[in-house]
């Protein structure tokens, strides 16, 4: 996973160090980096995104694009 740059839901919970399940109640309560959708059922997330939102101690999902910006 070194040179990929976007994953899936179970790579971006293993990221996170949490179950899928929880990933998921965060994404839902935009407490996640936004996602990336590529077509209907498609979401991606981006791995450089994670790791800094990892590092910056998980904020929610508009403090993390406030960061961004």
């Amino acid at each position: 996973m070194s040179d990929t740059l976007l994953v899936d839901r179970k790579q971006a919970a293993a990221i996170a160090a949490i179950s899928v399940a929880t990933w998921d109640r965060m994404v839902v309560a935009g407490k996640t980096p936004a996602p990336i959708y590529l077509s209907r059922g498609c979401v991606r997330w981006r791995v450089d995104d994670l790791r800094t939102w990892v590092a910056e101690g998980c904020p929610n999902r508009r403090s993390f694009e406030s960061m961004k910006r």
